[in-house]
């Protein structure tokens, strides 16, 4: 086997062209035996299983029928993934055992590096000045450099450029892992800009993603590639082109083959030397351009599959610059990566991701685990017990944007809605375990202070006004000594004001909780205090922040919280999808999945003859939610894309129907 290893007699396969369960057998032995034969270990009941749609003319050639393979499943199932299939396995035994030098990251690449950023940014800047890399970007390096180098030459047993390059982290052969790689990622980059505006309207997930999008009316272009690949194209240009530059110059790496067969240059004067980095660098900008592709490519897989993880004795890496760095991730962790997710609360789940005193990633089996069971880990492992776990505590959004699905088997935010409890007041209030943790996952609401400075200033210049002050005349309050006074003007803003609102952030998360946000109280007083209230709040600090206190004062207590009820009413229409029929004709899938969504909605009275909608009414949407979650047409026409949008905006929403709820109470209580 190491013979074969090392002189690359292994079968080939080409991801994109796997049809066969043989292929996933020949995947399987040789993904296992490379990991084997470099110090780790694969259980021998293991395996590689994808559903099919029809058993393979040469199932005999593997050693088992078709039919005897799916009746080992124990579960229905649609997706790739790994099984118990050769037989059960006891609680405690070592299903995985990856060596950290199997795991592609960016750990040995240089941290800091002089890059001249002047001809990739439109803003002056000052070449050559040092700068450092990110985790991120020195891992996505990596991987594009292995997938360069298994692009140039398939059957180069090394994703090093040459002998020249031997300081380089690593001289793996990772050809056997970028086989196992999906064909598609599950990524948000994959949706179209159409699925975006339909699905995530007025999420703070869909608002951020169409940032860069140019408007249009072509239907045709909203089906194509979704248009905020725009802005992932000049993140490449500005962040990651100067470090691969610096790469390319100072390492041997993204080199052509003539620029690898010449790269020594020990035997070169100073001038040669100089002339001959000259003459490469005039050609780098054409090459590396023509790698975003790779860094695409890169973005999608280190989103969906990398881990972040640390040693508990939070050992330390020594990289290709000899300086020496915590590194705690991204790690992209061949075999481990195959595995799908399940919660820690789920029956289906049967281990947890840890990394040994050696520095290993290990996965054992934490109950018994019998024939045809799939194996599955949390990819939010939310509080681990030891420092060696993965630690992060994911919403549904973030979920989404991290791995490209929502956990549809954990959404009790909808039988809250079913329910009637549309505040989500039992959620909000309790402080239970279980709902302490629910309320971490709820995806957070988005106000943005334009939308709270445009209700302040609608209400500046509506009746309430009016109304509130013959409220406090014709109630006696003015001779009880209460006030209220001319509001400030819009133009005030350019001065003490306007530099206050500045200092408040540009964005405010609603969680699902029963206080009003101290940023949001103060972001509204701003637009109503009169100018020498102000004036003497400022006089000590620039930055002011004010609680629910001021709150007590009957005049700007009323304007306050209208405001924050009206900027919340306007922000809920945001999340209001209305579809027109005709809009989507030649559109096969969108059609398909309307037909769908026409008879999940038929009895919801958000439909028409001509259009379909969606995001008004948090009952109608928890109801459609539930039948699709149950339905036979998951993985069909996009449904499940649609079923996670909806997740985050029924979230969403209930975070800002909560806090308006909150708001109607207070005001009722002034």
């Amino acid at each position: 086997l190491d013979v074969e290893l090392r002189t690359g007699h292994w079968k080939r396969l080409d991801r994109f062209n796997m049809t066969t369960a043989d292929d996933d057998l020949l995947l399987h032995s040789n993904l296992s035996r490379w990991i084997e034969l470099n110090g780790g270990k694969i259980h021998t009941n293991l395996a590689l299983h994808t559903p099919l749609p029809s058993p393979p003319s040469d199932v005999k050639d593997s050693g088992q029928e078709q039919d005897e393979i799916n009746m080992r499943l124990t579960t229905d199932y649609t997706h790739r993934g790994i099984f118990a299939l050769k037989g059960p396995i006891r609680k405690g035994e070592e299903l995985i055992r990856l060596p950290a030098t199997l795991a592609l990251d960016g750990a040995a690449l240089p941290v800091s590096y002089c890059g001249d950023v002047s001809e990739t940014t439109s803003s002056a800047s000052v070449p050559n000045r040092p700068r450092n890399a990110s985790n991120w970007l020195r891992c996505i390096s990596s991987f594009m450099h292995t997938l360069y180098q298994l692009e140039k030459d398939p059957k180069r047993s090394s994703s090093v450029a040459d002998k020249a390059a031997q300081e380089l982290p690593s001289s793996v052969d990772y050809a056997h892992y970028i086989t196992s790689l999906p064909k598609k990622y599950d990524s948000l980059l994959n949706w179209t800009t159409w699925e975006i505006r339909s699905f995530l309207a007025g999420t703070a997930l869909g608002v951020n993603a169409l940032q860069s999008d140019v408007e249009t009316k072509d239907a045709a272009a909203e089906t194509s590639e979704s248009q905020h690949d725009d802005a992932l194209r000049l993140r490449y240009r500005t962040t990651v082109v100067p470090y691969l530059k610096y790469l390319q110059q100072n390492h041997g790496m993204f080199l052509s083959e003539e620029d690898s067969s010449n790269n020594n240059s020990s035997s070169m004067n100073s001038n040669e030397r100089e002339t001959k980095r000259q003459k490469r660098t005039e050609k780098q900008d054409v090459n590396l351009e023509e790698l975003y592709p790779l860094f695409r490519e890169g973005c999608m897989c280190i989103s969906s599959r990398a881990f972040h993880m640390q040693l508990h004795d939070t050992k330390k890496e020594t990289n290709v610059d000899n300086s020496v760095t915590n590194y705690h991730g991204p790690y992209l962790l061949p075999y481990i990566d195959l595995l799908n997710h399940s919660p820690q609360t789920s029956p289906k789940h049967v281990t947890t991701l840890r990394r040994d005193t050696d520095g290993s990633f290990v996965m054992i089996a934490e109950r018994n685990i019998a024939i045809g069971e799939e194996i599955c880990h949390s990819y939010d492992v939310g509080s681990p017990t030891s420092q060696n776990e993965s630690n992060s505590s994911f919403t549904s959004a973030q979920t989404l944007q991290t791995y490209g699905f929502v956990d549809l088997e954990q959404t009790p935010i909808i039988d809250f809605f079913l329910e009637g409890k549309n505040n989500c007041t039992a959620i909000a209030s309790s402080s239970t375990d279980a709902v302490l943790t629910l309320r971490s996952s709820i995806t957070p609401a988005v106000l943005t202070k334009s939308e709270v400075c445009k209700s302040c200033e609608e209400l500046s210049q509506s009746t309430y006004i009016t109304e509130v002050r013959n409220l406090m005349q014709q109630s006696g309050m003015l001779e009880e000594g209460w006030e209220y006074w001319d509001l400030p003007s819009l133009s005030s803003r350019d001065g003490t004001r306007g530099d206050a609102l500045n200092n408040l952030p540009d964005e405010l998360l609603i969680s699902l909780n029963a206080s009003l946000p101290d940023e949001l109280i103060t972001m509204c007083c701003l637009n109503f205090l009169p100018d020498e209230t102000l004036d003497e709040l400022l006089q000590d600090e620039d930055n002011v922040l004010l609680n629910a206190e001021v709150l007590e004062d009957f005049f700007l207590g009323k304007l306050v919280l209208q405001a924050i009820i009206n900027a919340v009413k306007a922000k809920l229409k945001s999340y209001k999808v209305q579809v027109n029929y005709s809009d989507r004709k030649e559109d096969a899938d969108a059609t398909a999945l309307l037909r769908v969504l026409n008879e999940v909605f038929e009895n919801e009275n958000c439909l028409n003859s001509s259009s379909l909608c969606w995001g008004e009414n948090v009952a109608s949407d928890a109801r459609a939610l539930s039948k699709l979650k149950s339905s036979n047409v998951r993985n069909n026409h996009g449904v499940d894309k649609f079923l996670y949008g909806l997740v985050v905006s029924l979230e969403e929403r209930a975070c800002l129907i909560e806090i308006r709820k909150k708001a109607c109470d207070m005001i009722d209580q002034i």
